[in-house]
């Protein structure tokens, strides 16, 4: 090996060593590690928790035939917009139309039998007193007008019945909203109880999430709940909490209410976010030293020079950002945070 390769491996090891030794400072027999700091107030922020969450109709309603018929007509399709009463459909409604005829018809016979009666019972109330007639035949006339009358009540809600049923060879919407599925077709003969539409209320909107168990409570102390979906934000509060744990997932759900002027649709995805206003640390100064984590600060600060300090966070969870008890002054290492070590003396920069 000559003299210029040995010359070329010292420079090398030289360089090596000053680069280790660089971020360190001489004082007295310690080394003082270089670091910088900054004041806790200047790096805490307010963090935001999440669930997901979906948009939800409370009126989500299929609507039925309530008789038997035949499709007859269709006034609307899947997506339109009707109001309350208006018409979606019609049965053949002649048989029930020819039902109500016969049903006035009897009510009419019903009404001259009653008049015969009351006719029977004048004339025999005459003849009773003067002793013409026995006691047995005027009780027979007076039951044979009641039960005229009662014949008449009868034929009466026979023809309301059928009223009734005309009604209902009306298909309408029992509220404002969207039709969300067109089932029935023209010409179908339909069943008491066959599905014809489906029809959601778009006025009546609100949220459904999962929260976890442990963040109930959280949820429900939170000064902002926002329902987040893409660039949408939008306010909500807690309209109710479903008291039934899914025992699988470990979460309850609960209802928030939207403002009345929301525009988002049903079935839209999304998440609820949910603050209390605490301030935390970030994630990028919390560090573990053994079972703990914690932050690195400075205190002793005299002339440049200070001791390094680990202070251990209750109930920090690695990888999130974690509350801290400390005066908003605090200085905190946020320059080889992790290569100094607990107590070790050290160089502000």
């Amino acid at each position: 090996m000559d003299a210029s390769t040995i010359k070329i491996i010292i420079s090398k090891y030289v360089l090596l060593i000053l680069c280790i030794l660089m971020p360190y400072k001489i004082y007295g027999e310690n080394k003082l590690l270089n670091v910088s700091i900054v004041p806790l107030s200047s790096v805490l922020i307010s963090t935001k928790n999440s669930a997901p969450a979906n948009i939800i109709s409370t009126n989500h309603s299929t609507l039925s035939a309530e008789i038997t018929g035949r499709v007859n007509s269709i006034n609307t399709e899947a997506g339109s917009f009707v109001r309350k009463g208006e018409k979606l459909a019609s049965l053949d409604c002649r048989s029930y139309l020819l039902a109500k005829k016969q049903a006035e018809a009897a009510l009419k016979v019903a009404e001259t039998q009653f008049n015969l009666a009351k006719k029977q019972l004048v004339r025999n109330q005459r003849l009773i007193k003067n002793g013409t007639i026995p006691r047995e035949l005027f009780e027979r006339t007076e039951a044979t007008q009641q039960t005229s009358l009662a014949d008449i009540e009868l034929k009466k809600a026979s023809i309301e019945n059928t009223e009734l049923t005309i009604e209902r060879c009306t298909i309408k919407a029992p509220f404002s909203g969207q039709i969300t599925q067109k089932i029935v077709q023209q010409g179908q003969l339909v069943l008491p109880g066959t599905a014809l539409f489906q029809l959601m209320e778009d006025a009546a909107l609100e949220v459904k999430a999962n929260i976890p168990v442990t963040s109930i409570n959280e949820v429900k102390g939170a000064k902002l709940i926002e329902f987040v979906s893409g660039e949408e934000r939008i306010k909500t509060s807690i309209r109710s909490i479903i008291q039934n744990v899914d025992v699988t997932s470990r979460t309850q759900e609960v209802r928030l209410s939207l403002p009345d002027s929301t525009h988002l649709a049903a079935g839209l995805s999304g998440r609820i976010e949910w603050s209390n206003g605490n301030l935390q640390i970030p994630t990028e100064y919390i560090q573990r030293k053994g079972q703990n984590l914690g932050i690195m600060i400075a205190e002793d600060i005299v002339d440049g020079t200070g001791k390094a300090k680990f202070i251990a966070l209750k109930n920090a969870i690695e990888g999130q950002p974690a509350n801290i008890d400390l005066p908003q002054q605090t200085a905190i290492i946020n320059k080889n945070q992790f290569r100094v070590s607990d107590g070790q003396l050290i160089s502000i920069q």
